[in-house]
């Protein structure tokens, strides 16, 4: 081997994926240890200045700039003919490499002369062993085997687990027909005799075709599980989009005609043809039920709600339920989806996947008001008033207790203000200071970050410090942590395939912040640290219909609650005690006091606001922002933020952020947030109301 020659040339295909590849190639260059390395990026036209982006942190890198997609074997092959290294790397941009991988697999090529590629175990981002470490050539019997799920139930059938060799361990190294393309080390010359990639695969099954030609020569294919990197698989790529559910079916049966179609009569192929046809129906069917399993449940909650209205309303009215005019109503329900899917794709409802319940309100009040309409201008259609009133009520608190309950989401802002998820950063203080104050202050994530865990014990007695990195599993169940952080200048990524590999916890999400603490990596999402600049030329809140609106709401809410609260302001002006405190320790559900007397108080809080003094959401009580139109608010996105202000200019941002995208579905967010518990008012409303308040302890003139 010359000492010029590399001893390994790394192929990276991006397609709009360079904060992956960034990350990538930082872990490659703390793998390389004494290795010659010579790397390429290949860009199929990513449209996002990701060569640009890449040049200025990783200059030494080989670009190549296509300007239209050619898929992914072609984009490799491109590479792979210009590369000099002893051995080949191909390699997925959305995987991470442990610091050992590089040596670990030059070694056994090494050592084992007639192996002409290999691979290493591989980790999902749970730390799931992925069964596509070691796979078999895909045969009738096996793609049907895992079609209908049997190998699922029987892994380790010889028969029905065959396409994934799951009778061999994943600790069990071993000779195995086929690789997955995320990871591939090639002996270079083999890989170049015997054809590369095969161009008429756009993508997908490429690494089935290439694996299955090293048959035909004296070498063989090996699973090295001693080391392994991680996958966030299909970051490249939009999971359930038809047009990617297309083209992996159509590389099964591209793989089918170039191998086996000898094999069969013409019937038998078009047999398996109409199969794999079926499949990517059904694959696409699938994918979009269960993207779509948040509107299915609100066109139940909504037909229910229309129908428990049409009970109530006639069981009011002391009439028979369920009688013949029961069966005429029903073309509400269908009238109601209607108008419910057509205001809900307005407002993004089947865009965007988030549960959130400002959207869905949005999307009731139109639904309802169009029936209301409707049955207002067709008199035969004509339906109960009250019926549809009963329905909006029914289906809005429903949707609301879903909201607050099922919310899932895999990215750091979950579409509802202050919903905090609990995380923890993995990382030494003295690094992780900056990054947590970044995280907690950002408005437009809703994270609680409860402190930081070390790798090491130093430090250990400083109180952000949680706990070490072995008490990792323990702290995440004691702290109701549902989000791991690994700050990559910290942990080493062999560490931390360690750590997510032997997590027994359920619904963990591990996310990474490399080395230069730009952006965080997730499953799905890339998301920025730095604070994206809040400019506007017209702030939302100031808008004339905004300001109308918000009053009103304060009007109509205060109006509502006003007659409730009047009983207990005058119980607490006539009937309280001389040791009891009004002002106690409270929350904002007013319809639950915390201590006796409080409800006077809360009144005194909600008239201040129907006379227009304060608002139900606002800015605090000596707040640095003070003046124009904003007033102090019994709740707010400050103060339900509180933990994650640290400054007056935190506070400044989260105003910002307020303003800037503010509309009443936002002030009923924040209410709904507040009302979760999660939110004490002593010190605001001690300082909203000290002059209507009832002191028992008057200073003595």
């Amino acid at each position: 081997m010359s000492d010029l020659q590399p001893d390994i040339s790394i192929v990276i295909v991006n397609y709009k994926v360079k904060e992956y590849i960034s990350n990538l190639l930082e872990s490659v260059y703390k793998a390389r240890n004494q290795l010659k390395l010579e790397i390429f990026v290949v860009d199929n036209a990513s449209g996002d200045e990701s060569i640009t982006y890449l040049k200025n942190r990783f200059p030494e890198v080989i670009y190549i700039e296509n300007q239209e997609n050619l898929g992914f074997g072609k984009a490799n092959n491109q590479a792979i003919q210009e590369a000099t290294g002893t051995y080949t790397l191909i390699i997925n941009p959305d995987t991470l490499v442990a610091e050992d991988t590089l040596s670990t697999m030059f070694s056994h090529m090494e050592h084992t002369e007639q192996c002409g590629a290999c691979g290493c175990k591989i980790y999902n981002p749970d730390g799931t062993f992925a069964p596509e470490s070691k796979r078999s050539v895909p045969s009738i019997i096996s793609a049907a085997s895992k079609v209908l799920g049997l190998t699922t139930l029987f892994p380790r059938h010889k028969a029905f687990g065959d396409y994934y060799l799951g009778w061999i361990d994943e600790d069990e190294q071993a000779a195995v027909p086929v690789l997955s393309g995320c990871f591939m080390f090639w002996r270079t010359k083999v890989l170049k005799d015997i054809g590369s990639f095969d161009e008429r695969f756009f993508m997908y099954g490429e690494d089935i075709d290439l694996c299955y030609r090293i048959q035909s020569t004296p070498y063989h294919i090996d699973y090295v599980p001693s080391t392994s990197i991680v996958h966030y698989k299909g970051e490249s790529t939009r999971k359930g989009d038809m047009r990617y559910t297309r083209i992996f079916n159509d590389a099964l049966y591209l793989f089918f005609e170039k191998h086996y179609s000898p094999q069969y009569t013409w019937l038998f192929k078009v047999l398996i043809y109409l199969v794999i046809t079926a499949k990517t129906g059904f694959s696409y069917l699938r994918n979009w039920f269960v993207t779509s399993k948040a509107l299915f449940l609100d066109i139940l909650v909504l037909n229910t709600s229309i129908a428990l209205g049409y009970i109530i309303r006639y069981a009011l009215k002391g009439s028979f339920i369920l009688d013949a005019s029961f069966a005429k109503y029903l073309w509400i329900m269908g009238i109601a989806t209607a108008f419910f899917l057509i205001s809900g794709s307005m407002f993004g409802i089947l865009k965007d996947n988030r549960y959130s319940v400002s959207i869905r309100l949005k999307t009731l009040v139109v639904t309802f008001t169009g029936v209301i309409v409707l049955t207002f201008f067709i008199r035969d259609l004509a339906y109960s008033r009250l019926g549809i009133l009963i329905a909006f009520m029914i289906s809005s608190i429903t949707l609301m207790i879903i909201r607050t309950l099922f919310n899932r989401n895999d990215t750091l802002d979950n579409g509802f203000i202050g919903s905090s998820k609990k995380a923890i950063i993995v990382g030494e203080p003295y690094n992780t200071a900056e990054l947590l104050s970044k995280l907690s202050s950002n408005p437009e994530w809703n994270i609680d970050v409860v402190g930081t865990v070390t790798v090491s014990d130093q430090s250990k007695h400083r109180p952000e410090i949680l706990g070490s990195l072995p008490q990792l599993e323990d702290l995440v169940k004691a702290y109701g942590v549902t989000q791991v952080f690994f700050y990559l200048k910290d942990v080493s990524y062999k560490n931390m395939l360690e750590v997510i590999s032997s997590f027994k916890t359920d619904g963990i999400k591990f996310k990474l912040i490399p080395e230069s603490g730009e952006f965080i990596l997730g499953k799905s999402h890339v998301e920025y640290v730095e604070s994206i600049p809040l400019v506007s030329f017209q702030l939302e809140f100031t808008r004339a219909n905004q300001q109308f609106l918000k009053r009103l709401f304060d009007i109509s809410l205060s109006t509502l609650l006003l007659p409730f609260l009047f009983p207990f302001y005058v119980v607490g002006r006539v009937f309280h005690k001389p040791d009891k405190h009004i002002s106690g320790q409270y929350d904002l559900n007013i319809l639950r006091p915390v201590k006796k007397h409080v409800m006077a108080n809360v009144f005194s809080m909600v008239r201040s606001i129907a006379i227009g003094k304060r608002t139900f959401v606002g800015l605090p009580v000596g707040s640095a922002i003070q003046g124009g139109v904003q007033k102090e608010g019994l709740t707010g996105i400050i103060q339900i933020s509180r933990a994650r202000i640290h400054s007056d200019a935190d506070e400044e941002r989260f105003n910002l952020h307020y303003l800037q995208n503010y509309s009443i579905w936002l002030d009923i967010d924040i209410l709904l947030k507040s009302t979760k518990g999660q939110f004490t008012l002593s010190a605001e409303l001690d300082r909203l109301i000290p002059s209507t308040a009832v002191d028992p302890h008057p200073e003595p003139s």
